[in-house]
């Protein structure tokens, strides 16, 4: 399972989740910061723990629409996500060599 989560985190990066969010904020702007963000996740194959994470920090409401987040809101979630979901695997023993 670390090793799949390493390809996927060496496959994906915090401006291919970026895009995510953008382009679902623009297809449904109604639906929820929360279903947007577990979508993503499964799309994508980043954590959701590390959504949740990054969400806490950021003070984020799950239940705010996606289509009410800034520009740079989405920036700072996806580079967020991105950073803990490295964080989460190196502390689980899997190194990425190349990120």
């Amino acid at each position: 399972m670390i090793r799949r989560d390493l390809v996927r985190l060496q496959q994906t990066d915090s401006d291919q989740i970026l895009q995510e969010f953008t382009t679902r904020q623009h297809m449904a702007p109604h639906r929820t910061l929360g279903e947007v963000l577990e979508t993503a996740s499964q799309a994508l194959g980043f954590c959701p723990q590390a959504g949740e994470t990054a969400m806490g920090w950021l003070q984020l409401d799950a239940g705010k629409a996606i289509g009410r987040l800034r520009r740079t809101e989405l920036i700072q979630l996806s580079r967020s996500i991105h950073r803990f979901w490295r964080q989460g695997l190196a502390a689980k023993g899997a190194h990425p060599q190349s990120v």
